[in-house]
């Protein structure tokens, strides 16, 4: 009780403190608490931004290797509200828990229909069924629905993740044919089913796949098929999402400064757009208590810069960062 007392009120001056001066500071390297006092548990996160708030979607690990997937809301990345399990083993479908377990759950809200969708990867205890699964809820909150599970198009997928366009059309990212290549899956209207494959990536044995738009540019940030370890980021860009990725470039430190790419973040203020990459410190120390990392990324003609910091001060209002 004291200790939920006490993130509550430190909670309270911080929200306070921000609003005067509109800036927030992110720190690094910290295991997260909810605004409950408990671990937040959202690995491998999708993110979600309405108004000014984040909802962010991701892996519970607390208890089982076969994670629920739970909700948080923020409006500064940094202070959480447990909004429930969306997601759950056993209760949202019966195979969940049973003969299959979700990774990596990234949520989407459909503009045209105004419902939530939310894409995993959805596999078997021997990560021999090698499938995706799609959920649909008419509020953020749920309840979700099981809307599909699958191949998608009969292609083996595993490790992924989504990408929306400019225009609102949406896309499975998900390595493929036991961890050889990419897959890009064009959703439907409603994002609710895969309409088209597009191979890339052939023979690079690339995962956890980010994909931000910038100035005409599509950025893909990947990893290696290292199991927990962390390996070397590494970049592709093209002015076709379907063709034209340059070869692979290292990109930060030969580890990703301990981290595997879960998104990028677009904070776009009244001054200026600011590109903030979200990566998974896993087991740091284990499983449960992996670490949730932030830094601020940018993207100019074809480069990325990607260097990580500590902590940074960040304006949601505005775009800024110092």
């Amino acid at each position: 009780m004291r200790l939920r007392l006490t993130m509550i009120l430190a909670f309270m001056a911080y929200t306070l403190g921000m609003m005067a001066d509109g800036w927030t500071t992110v720190t690094n390297g910290t295991l997260w608490h909810d605004t409950d006092g408990n671990v937040v548990q959202a690995h491998a996160p999708g993110f979600l931004r309405e108004g000014n708030t984040w909802y962010m979607v991701g892996e519970d690990r607390s208890n089982s290797w076969n994670p629920d997937v739970n909700l948080y809301a923020s409006e500064d990345l940094q202070h959480w509200r447990f909004m429930g399990k969306i997601i759950e083993n056993g209760k949202t479908t019966p195979e969940l828990g049973a003969s299959r377990f979700i990774e990596r759950a990234k949520i989407l809200h459909n503009k045209k229909t105004g419902k939530y969708v939310v894409w995993c990867h959805w596999e078997s205890s021997n990560y021999g069924a090698s499938e995706a699964a799609c959920f649909v809820a008419d509020r953020i909150t749920g309840p979700y629905r099981l809307q599909w599970s699958g191949r998608p198009l009969g292609v083996k997928s595993r490790d992924c993740n989504v990408f929306v366009d400019d225009n609102g059309t949406a896309y499975f990212i998900s390595t493929t044919n036991e961890n050889t290549d990419l897959g890009l899956f064009q959703l439907s209207a409603d994002y609710l089913s895969v309409k088209k494959h597009t191979p890339l990536m052939k023979g690079e044995r690339r995962e956890a796949p980010a994909v931000v738009r910038v100035d005409g540019r599509y950025y893909m940030l990947s990893s290696a098929c290292t199991g927990w370890a962390p390996n070397q980021c590494k970049l592709s860009v093209s002015k076709n999402l379907r063709k034209g990725w340059t070869p692979l470039e290292n990109i930060g430190d030969d580890k990703a400064f301990g981290t595997q790419a879960a998104a990028i973040l677009k904070v776009e203020g009244t001054k200026q757009t600011t590109y903030l990459y979200v990566g998974d410190r896993w087991m740091d120390p284990d499983l449960p208590r992996t670490k949730t990392i932030i830094f601020p990324v940018s993207f100019q003609d074809g480069q990325c810069v990607f260097e990580y910091r500590d902590s940074f001060k960040i304006n949601f209002t505005t775009g800024e960062v110092k």
